[in-house]
């Protein structure tokens, strides 16, 4: 209420003082920009939001002022304010990215593909997929890394194939088909036979094949 009283004692100030109108008096000059940035750089920030530059305080919505500041792709929400006389004010809370989809894109915390202008170089596990299954794709992530938590293994790619096959491909570079069904429980079937068999003879191996019924198929490198 003392933000707007103040506001409208201006306009009766400007009003005796010029022929401009009150939109050219509190034209937008200056975005404040506030916030704990990882991954955002505040002057790319700046040239988006830049559109609401010119805009006067008194017409501009801060809900279309909001639509703005989202667009931008290291943004997953804000909160924003007007500080008279000549400036928006805006609080900036990023997107926490939790793996990478494809070689370009990066999926945040709360499932949102994040097209960044520039990839950051993150200790995060790479998921591929065809187009639009970026959820599927977490989802079975997730179940994965639940199945893993309690052993050594972790995972460097997971992939979808187009026809719906899974593999992984874990950070000691043993790569495990996983194919169509029975996804998990194939993989507790491979963490057996690796914790009793395998580990200990990790770099011999080229590739494990975990779709068979009652074990799995061992590829191993032919000794030189």
């Amino acid at each position: 209420m003392a933000a707007l009283i103040g506001a409208v004692l201006l306009v009766l100030v400007a009003s005796f003082q010029s022929n401009d109108s009150p939109d050219t008096w509190f034209a937008i000059q200056k975005i404040e920009i506030k916030g704990d940035f990882k991954y955002a750089v505040e002057d790319d920030l700046q040239a988006d939001f830049s559109s609401l530059l010119g805009q006067s305080l008194l017409g501009v919505s801060l809900s279309d002022s909001l639509v703005v500041v989202l667009s931008s792709e290291w943004v997953a929400s804000a909160e924003i304010r007007k500080v008279w006389p000549n400036t928006l004010q805006v609080l900036v809370h990023e997107y926490t990215p939790l793996a990478y989809w494809g070689d370009r894109q990066l999926i945040s915390t709360s499932a949102v593909v994040i097209t960044p202008r520039e990839v950051p170089e993150l200790p995060l596990t790479k998921l591929y997929g065809p187009e639009d299954s970026s959820d599927v794709v977490l989802e079975q992530f997730g179940l994965v890394s639940q199945v893993l938590a309690f052993t050594s293994l972790r995972v460097a790619t997971l992939t979808l194939e187009p026809r719906g096959a899974w593999s992984i491909v874990f950070t000691n570079g043993v790569k495990v088909k996983l194919g169509r069904e029975e996804i998990l429980e194939r993989l507790q079937r491979f963490i057996a036979v690796y914790k009793s068999d395998l580990s200990g003879r990790i770099d011999q191996i080229t590739s494990v094949d975990a779709r068979y019924p009652h074990g799995v198929a061992v590829g191993w490198k032919k000794n030189k």
